[in-house]
């Protein structure tokens, strides 16, 4: 299913929700070349092969944002269907992927794909800048960010911390678009800005890292008390 469509002729982006715990997956496109990333199929390669077939866009990279199977579990299939090279950050397990890292550009027919290096959920985790739209895997959610803990092996709620103030840096019209749907407040947003989410995301108003810490150690009281899902 398609939750977001955007193109403006010479860029395509989709967002779509094709299995999982509400996961989200990615198509980008570069019209003039027909070329498209996928990024993180978790599941029904086929179906983002044909989406991206419908639009006149052929799959010529596999981007992971990290390697927790609901992201990658489809990356070898749909690299089957596609011939396109996977990629991922160092230190995650992706079978046969190219290793990339925090300032790299992929090249997308005449346009690119910035790559930032965000661990915490995981330690190779990597957010994805298409003008100016940041895919932020399991990093930021809507109102939310990524687990850490015993629950996620290798995760670092320092490291967390780290990457979601380096994200900060970007300016607030840039999208969010996260690896999830898990908004918890009224009404369904699936995606964000950068903007909103240091407005409204209880955990990037927290103003230091201790103020992070006892908020995910008391996250389940504080939705509770404020109606969050």
């Amino acid at each position: 299913m398609i939750t977001y469509e955007y193109s403006d002729g010479g860029t395509h982006f989709l967002q779509l929700r094709l299995g999982g715990d509400r996961n989200f997956c990615y198509l980008l496109g570069e019209r003039r070349s027909g070329s498209a990333a996928a990024v993180d199929p978790g599941f029904k390669a086929e179906q983002l092969a044909a989406a991206a077939a419908e639009r006149g866009l052929d799959i010529r990279m596999i981007l992971i944002t990290h390697a927790h199977s609901d992201h990658m579990a489809q990356a070898g299939r749909l690299a089957r269907l596609t011939k396109a090279p996977r990629y991922a950050g160092k230190g995650e397990k992706v079978p046969k992927a190219l290793i990339v890292g925090e300032g790299d550009r992929l090249a997308l027919g005449e346009k690119s794909i910035l790559v930032y290096h965000t661990p915490g959920h995981s330690p190779g985790h990597l957010c994805y800048l298409f003008e100016n739209r940041l895919i932020t895997g399991d990093l930021l959610f809507c109102g939310k960010v990524g687990g850490t803990g015993r629950h996620f092996p290798g995760s670092s709620p320092e490291a967390e911390w780290d990457s979601l103030q380096q994200i900060l840096g970007l300016p607030d019209e840039v999208g969010v678009f996260p690896g999830h749907d898990y908004y918890g407040g009224e009404g369904n947003r699936l995606h964000s800005t950068i903007g909103y989410e240091r407005q409204h995301n209880p955990f990037l108003q927290c103003h230091s890292f201790e103020a992070f810490c006892h908020l995910k150690d008391t996250w389940d009281l504080y939705k509770a008390t404020h109606g969050i899902r």
